[in-house]
């Protein structure tokens, strides 16, 4: 019976798990395509449009009702969908200053912290250090160029990146507590509607450059689909399944997938050092992970 138990808990995992490898991939290509619009619509244009077109998408499908918005939801809708609003507010700014991989290892450190903190193991300090060691040979000067790219990085872009973060650690407390109460699909449209609504101001002036340029609208629509209803949608459903640490650990390859993407499809290399620094961090939730999952087998 116990056995039996066990194998649908652990079927359960592995579900999420692949939930989160899919909503990865499309955002991860999702933002490659989205730069490629940046000198259209500029990036808080581009957010704009990305998070309002997906709140369009959502509500066309999810319809949410009086009877969804429970009092306990109406506590976290605000700051669910504000967490969306900033994290891709931030991400986007940053992704015009920083190449991808920084940009996705910055904003990483943000539910690897998550993943950190309270825990009392002396191996966790092993993973902090793996994370202030990822982040000096990320930040740290280059004067030489390497592979024939030279990368200044930018302070406004750190800074923004390191926010975005943060609206990690918010969207990942938010949203578990969310997936609890409302379905996925329910929880993630009214979401992503708050955040259109925070990022109008962003919208707005993007209206007549999508009227005189249709295919570019079309591809901004393929941005929203990618980037912003796909992967919320699984990550919500992930949710519903994993504890707030346990989503920060199992995201750990994002910074890799992203520095990787924005090589092969944006042509940003970066130097051996800096990605020595997005393995360090990649490899500090990775021992995060595989330490726990040890601590547990006992």
């Amino acid at each position: 019976m116990n056995t039996g138990v066990q194998s649908v808990e652990k079927y359960g995992q592995l579900k999420a798990v692949g939930l989160l490898i899919g909503g990865i991939s499309s955002f991860q290509i999702g933002a490659t395509l989205a730069k490629g619009l940046f000198p259209l619509f500029g990036p808080t244009g581009m957010v704009g449009l990305r998070v309002c077109m997906a709140a369009l998408i959502l509500l066309a499908i999810w319809r949410p009702t009086r009877m969804t918005l429970t009092p306990a939801a109406w506590k976290l809708l605000l700051p669910y969908g504000a967490s969306v609003a900033v994290m891709n507010f931030c991400f986007y700014v940053a992704l015009v200053r920083l190449p991808l991989g920084i940009v996705v290892a910055l904003e990483f450190t943000g539910p690897l912290t998550l993943a950190l903190t309270g825990s009392r193991r002396w191996l966790d300090l092993c993973w902090a250090l793996f994370v202030i060691a990822g982040l000096y040979l990320l930040l740290r000067p280059e004067t030489a160029a390497v592979a024939g790219t030279l990368h200044h990085l930018d302070l406004f872009g750190i800074c923004a990146a390191l926010l975005s973060g943060c609206g990690w650690i918010v969207y990942i407390l938010t949203g578990t507590r969310m997936g609890k109460i409302l379905d996925a699909g329910q929880a993630t449209t009214l979401g992503m509607t708050t955040a259109g609504i925070l990022l109008l101001p962003c919208l707005i002036p993007t209206i007549p450059t999508v009227i005189t340029h249709p295919w570019q609208g079309g591809a901004a629509l393929s941005v929203a689909v990618l980037s912003s209803a796909v992967p919320y949608i699984l990550d919500m459903m992930a949710m519903r399944r994993l504890k707030p640490r346990d989503l920060g650990i199992l995201l750990s390859m994002e910074p890799m997938l992203g520095a990787i993407s924005g090589w092969i499809f944006l042509g940003e290399g970066l130097s051996v050092a800096r990605w020595m620094g997005v393995l360090c961090i990649v490899v500090a939730s990775l021992g995060n992970v595989l330490t726990a999952k040890k601590v547990t087998a006992h």
